[in-house]
């Protein structure tokens, strides 16, 4: 399986994220305005919000490939893994 998200996607899970860590989370003013301050240097269409997207999905799929794929027991001289 493949995860490819595209920017404006990104874009909403960081937005959402975002948004729950600074309305539920015990964060300190200057902790808040932090995020809020990332999340404005990564607003669409940047330059910031495309290596954002690509370093999420390469995280969401190294995750997936870990979490799927598992090693069976050799057979002879070959180790083969297959995905669960």
């Amino acid at each position: 399986m493949i995860v490819l998200l595209e920017p404006p996607e990104a874009w909403s899970i960081m937005m959402l994220v975002s948004a729950v860590a600074i309305d539920n989370a015990d964060l300190s003013p200057e902790g808040k305005e932090a995020i809020r301050r990332w999340r404005s240097e990564h607003r669409e269409g940047t330059e910031r919000l495309q290596k954002l997207t690509e370093d999420l999905n390469e995280a969401l799929n190294a995750h997936i490939d870990q979490k799927f794929m598992r090693r069976i027991k050799m057979r002879g001289y070959r180790a083969e893994t297959v995905r669960t």
